[in-house]
C-alpha cells in the first residue's frame, strides 16, 4: 500500500509550486512502500542531520523530566495507531516557551524563548569551536581544552551558567589533559555510569566523513574520554550509523545496519560476553512487535524494560528513538512528537531522532518557520549557529 507523504507538505514548509516533486518509491524497515521526494543533496543531509538536532533539542528541553509527561489521545488510548493517527501526531509537533528558570543542564535563560537550545545542543557548538581554534585537527586534548574555553567565547551574562555547568566535567576534562590538581580520573565521571553524555557533542563527527563509518566510529571513540565502559562502544556506533544515514541512499535500515555492523574493536566477538548495543538494538524492535501498534503500551513497555535509574544511560536514547519511530512507521515528525510525550530527558532523546531523520530526509523535512527559529535562537544567543558550522564542514570534511 502506497502512503503518500504529499499531505506533510504544508507542516515541512514545503510550496508544492516551488518544488519539483520528482517521486521514487522506497522500502523502510518495515517493508510498507512510501512516495518521497526525490533524495535531498549530501548538503542538506548535513544540514538536515545539524538543524535536525537542535530543533529536538529546542523542543524538548521545555518538557524535559515533566512528571507526568502531556499526553495526547493516541499515546493514552488503548485503539492502535491509524494512518491518520500518525498524521495528527506529527501535526502537533512544535517549539515551546520554557515555563522554568535557568538551569546549568537545561537552558541558560530564565522562561527562555522558544527554539532556546540546551547542553545537548552547547556541547556541539564546543565541538565546533574545536574545529575552528585548531584549524580541524580533532584530538581528545583539543577537545578536551575546548570544554574548559568555552566559558571564554559565551556572552557574559552565560558565564555563570557555565560555571554552574562545568564542575563534574571539569575534573574529567582535567584529568584528561594530564593535570592533576582539580582532576579526578575520567571513570569518576557520572559515578562511573555509562551515560548518553558523547552523544552531545559528537554526532557531527558523522558530516565530516560520511562515507567512511568506521573512521566516524574511531573518531568519536577517541575523543569521547567522558564515555565510560559500554557508552564507548555506543555512542561511537550511533555515529557511525549517522554517516550511512548520510550517505545517498541512507534509511532507517542501514543506519541501524551500520550501527550493528561497524566494529573496529571487536565487540561483537569479546570471550564470554554479547555486544550490548546489539542487546538494546534488538529490544527496541521486540518491545514494538509486542506494544501490536499501540503507543501507550510501548511506552509502558519502555518504561518496564529499559533497566534506567536516570533516563540518560547511553542505551537509552537508542531504544526509545529506535521504537518510537518504527511505530509510527518512520513518520519524521509524528516520531519526533513521540519523544515529546514519552518523557524524561526529552531533550536528549529528541536530538538523536531529530539528526538521525534529518540525515536521512535532509533539512526540508522539517517546516522552514522551526528550522529559522532554532538556527536564529542560536545566532542570537551564542554568536553561532548551524550556517557556521555548515562553512565548517564544508573546510574541514574530508
Amino acid at each position: 500500500m502506497i502512503r503518500l507523504l504529499l499531505f506533510i507538505l504544508p507542516v515541512l514548509g514545503i510550496a508544492t509550486n516551488n518544488v519539483e516533486l520528482r517521486t521514487k518509491i522506497f522500502q523502510e524497515p518495515n517493508n510498507k512502500n512510501i512516495l518521497e521526494i526525490s533524495p535531498p543533496s549530501r548538503s542538506s543531509k548535513i544540514e538536515g542531520m545539524l538543524i535536525g538536532s537542535a530543533i529536538g533539542d529546542a523542543a524538548g528541553g521545555p518538557v524535559e523530566f515533566v512528571n507526568p509527561p502531556i499526553r495526547s489521545f493516541w499515546c493514552i488510548t488503548s485503539k492502535k495507531i491509524t494512518e491518520k493517527g500518525i498524521e495528527e501526531l506529527g501535526y502537533l509537533f512544535k517549539l515551546r516557551e520554557y515555563a522554568k528558570d535557568a538551569e546549568p543542564f537545561a537552558q541558560w535563560e530564565s522562561y527562555g524563548p522558544e527554539g532556546t537550545v540546551t547542553d545537548d545542543t552547547r556541547f556541539k557548538m564546543i565541538f565546533f569551536n574545536t574545529l575552528k581554534e585548531y584549524d580541524g585537527v580533532l584530538t581528545m586534548k583539543n577537545f578536551a581544552q575546548s570544554v574548559l574555553d568555552f566559558r571564554n567565547t559565551l556572552p557574559e551574562k552565560y558565564q555563570d551558567n557555565y560555571d554552574e555547568w562545568i564542575p563534574e566535567i571539569a575534573y574529567a576534562t582535567n584529568w584528561a589533559l594530564g593535570k592533576r590538581e582539580n582532576a579526578y580520573p575520567v571513570e569518576r565521571i557520572w559515578g562511573g555510569v555509562p551515560t548518553m553524555e558523547g552523544q552531545m557533542p559528537f554526532l557531527p563527527i558523522a558530516a565530516l566523513n560520511p562515507d567512511d563509518p568506521e573512521w566516524c566510529y574511531l573518531k568519536s571513540y577517541e575523543l569521547g574520554y567522558f564515555n565510560i565502559g559500554i557508552a564507548k562502544d555506543i555512542n561511537s556506533a550511533l555515529v557511525a550509523g549517522l554517516a550511512r544515514a548520510l550517505q545517498a541512499d541512507g534509511n532507517w535500515q542501514n543506519f541501524e545496519a551500520a550501527m550493528r555492523t561497524v566494529d573496529p574493536y571487536d565487540y561483537n566477538h569479546v570471550l564470554y560476553v554479547n555486544r550490548q548495543l546489539i542487546k538494546w538494538l534488538n529490544l527496541s524492535h521486540e518491545l514494538v512487535r509486542k506494544a501490536d501498534g499501540n503507543i501507550a503500551k510501548l511506552f509502558t513497555l519502555l518504561e518496564e524494560n529499559l533497566e534506567t535509574i536516570y533516563w540518560w544511560e547511553t542505551w537509552v536514547p537508542i531504544v526509545v528513538v529506535i521504537a518510537c519511530a518504527e511505530i509510527v512507521d518512520y513518520h519524521p515528525l509524528a516520531s519526533m512528537q513521540l519523544m515529546m510525550e514519552f518523557g524524561h530527558d526529552t531533550d536528549s532523546y529528541a536530538q538523536v531522532m531529530g539528526a538521525v531523520i534529518g540525515a536521512i530526509h535532509g533539512k526540508e523535512v522539517w517546516p522552514e518557520d522551526i528550522r529559522r527559529t532554532v538556527n536564529n535562537r542560536m545566532k542570537e544567543q551564542f554568536g553561532q549557529n548551524v550556517d557556521d558550522w555548515m562553512k565548517l564542514i564544508d573546510k574541514y570534511g574530508k
